[in-house]
């Protein structure tokens, strides 16, 4: 079975940009409630960044990957 990786070009309120974030399945299936706020997730670079959903203002789906479990 393959995992989907969703990369994304992420718009954050401070208007930073972070690009090429990975994250496995939709951004919005990472934050099914407001009890859930932050989300680790890791570019491609392997480097984990922690997003707080109440930062995030835009996010850019660049591509979808797959890879082999």
């Amino acid at each position: 079975m393959q995992k989907r990786f969703h990369v994304y070009r992420i718009l954050l309120t401070t208007g930073e940009w972070i690009e090429d974030v990975r994250i496995e399945g939709p951004l919005e299936y990472n934050f099914p409630g407001v009890a859930v706020s932050f989300m680790p997730v890791e570019n491609r670079n392997g480097n984990t960044i922690v997003l707080n959903m109440f930062h995030i203002v835009k996010a850019e789906l660049l591509e979808i990957e797959e890879e082999e479990e």
